[in-house]
């Protein structure tokens, strides 16, 4: 056990299992009170606390020195959700990697170790220290509402086999790996955000599916598993398996012998939100057998969540020994991954070593091995230069890059969430002066109005999946389409430079699409 421990108040004890979010660039009252007079072990980073690597840089630094306030100087982890593509916190300055789908298309578990080691190397420059990443749901529901492109795919061996070699990048390289959401969030169509998700699969099915990615996770070496608000009536129909014995201790801990920090999804989500107390919640999380708690939202409910676990050891609801092995765990870590040599990280150090071109070339190159073709009927790919496509998004960059390459484009702005009976004959009308219509669609409404579109016209369609790739089953009649899973430069770029036929598109998709779905 750690030679701290025994010296530790039960307070400072407690203030350990606690991960917090804040508002804001800098640190404030709250976080100072929270930090300095209630010991907590982690901060987590979202997008609202980050304006750039040389501010974050700041901030990290400043995170650091408050823990040097109290008595045992124990640092703090730094967390982040970098996992590329739709879901990272650091974009500014920084490279933005293809997400996890894009590197399933790869295939390939070498350019997914890379995404690791540049995803590491960027965050320890700015000193973040924890990345709550990698995803490793497999994705087997289309309607998937928050899992969606976060997971590598539906298969679970390549799930599997390319999330450990993400954490072995991330780890080798300084940052503690969190592979989530355990036991799965891939099967669902309920966001755990807005309500508690029930997957009522056999237990051979989710020992098959599930949960094989978390084992491969662990035979890798992870430091963390985040758990899911998420009910699993064959292992626990009672209770969301955060708050499960059964699952945290009996299967994580005792059945896969895993002996890293369980660590909570957010409990100010809806799914724990709406019918437990935080502060009991989090009771009931310990006791099921997490190390550590996040309560990224709301200070007093930090403050209920502190308390009510205090309360709980000084009672003995929660035993001494249960809090210790905890604590020991999360100091373990600290030192493994080098919270305890900490000296600080400079503002020109990260601007040095935060999005490099070397590493922007890494990114290019996992998005030109992502790009898939899913359909080429007419044969239309690669499309002849000389054409006048009309060129429809919600973006200015594809049409930027497709002008470049296409002289005679003209383009057709369309909102995120288009009105479909509205903008519809206006873009029918625009349709018919074109040769063909190049569209990158981010989402299903947009994706329906393209398949609205091609019903009111006989001009050729080519369609660029520029963010989930199951958007592409609303379209599915189109002259060609093909998926490169994020709107960032180079995943828009790489496909451009297909239609142009100035790449091959050497992606498989990693799930399955039916027409219309």
């Amino acid at each position: 056990m750690n030679p701290l421990i025994p010296r530790m108040s039960i307070e400072q004890k407690v203030g350990q299992l606690m991960v917090v979010g804040f508002d804001g660039t800098r640190v404030n009252a709250d976080l100072r009170t929270i930090i300095t007079r209630h010991f907590v072990g982690g901060v987590t980073l979202f997008a609202r606390n980050i304006e750039s690597p040389r501010q974050l840089a700041r901030l990290t630094n400043d995170l650091q020195k408050l823990t040097r306030e109290t008595e045992h100087r124990i640092p703090l982890y730094v967390a982040a959700d970098q996992e590329g593509g739709w879901v990272a916190r650091l974009k500014t300055g920084a490279t933005v990697l293809p997400g996890n789908m894009a590197l399933g298309a790869a295939g390939s578990a070498e350019l997914a170790e890379e995404a690791g080691r540049i995803t590491a190397l960027e965050l320890a420059a700015v000193g973040v220290n924890l990345n709550f990443a990698p995803v490793v749901d497999v994705n087997s529901n289309p309607h998937n509402p928050v899992i969606d492109r976060r997971s590598y795919g539906e298969y679970p061996d390549l799930v599997a086999r390319l999330g450990s070699a993400y954490i072995k990048g991330l780890q080798r390289n300084g940052v503690l790996a969190t592979a989530k959401h355990f036991p799965g969030h891939g099967d669902t169509t309920v966001d755990s955000h807005t309500d508690l998700p029930t997957v009522r699969h056999d237990v051979a099915r989710i020992r098959a599916i599930e949960l094989r990615p978390f084992r491969a996770a662990i035979e890798a070496g992870v430091g963390a598993i985040m758990t899911a608000h998420i009910v699993y009536s064959a292992l626990d129909a009672g209770r969301p398996a955060t708050l499960s014995r059964t699952i945290l201790t009996e299967v994580l801990r005792e059945e896969f012998g895993f002996k890293g920090l369980i660590i909570t999804d957010d409990m100010e989500m809806k799914a724990i939100d709406n019918r437990y107390r935080t502060g009991e919640a989090a009771v009931m999380a310990i006791e099921a057998g997490a190390d550590m708690v996040l309560s990224l939202w709301s200070y007093q409910n930090q403050v209920n969540v502190f308390n009510a676990l205090v309360s709980a050891v000084k009672s003995g609801r929660i035993s001494d020994d249960r809090i210790d092995q905890s604590v020991d765990r999360i100091l373990t870590y600290k030192k493994e991954f080098g919270a305890f040599d900490w000296e600080g990280v400079t503002a020109s150090k990260a601007i040095e070593l935060v999005g490099t071109e070397a590493h922007r070339r890494i990114a290019g190159t996992i998005a030109e091995r992502a790009i898939t073709v899913i359909g080429n009927q007419s044969g239309i790919l690669p499309l002849n230069t000389d054409v006048s496509p009309l060129v429809i998004g919600s973006s200015p960059l594809l049409f930027n890059l497709l002008r470049v390459r296409y002289a005679n484009s003209f383009g057709a702005g369309i909102p995120v969430e288009p009105d479909i009976e509205a903008i519809l004959p206006i873009l029918a009308h625009q349709a018919e002066t074109a040769d063909v219509v190049i569209t990158g669609i981010t989402n299903h409404r947009q994706a329906e109005l393209i398949h609205q579109l091609g019903a009111k016209t006989e001009i050729p369609i080519i369609v660029a999946a520029l963010g989930s790739p199951y958007s592409l089953q609303r379209c599915a009649d189109v002259s060609a389409s093909l998926a490169a899973y994020d709107a960032h430069y180079e995943s828009v770029l790489a496909a451009v430079r297909v239609i142009a036929g100035e790449r091959e598109a050497p992606g498989k998709l990693p799930i399955w699409l039916s027409p219309r779905a």
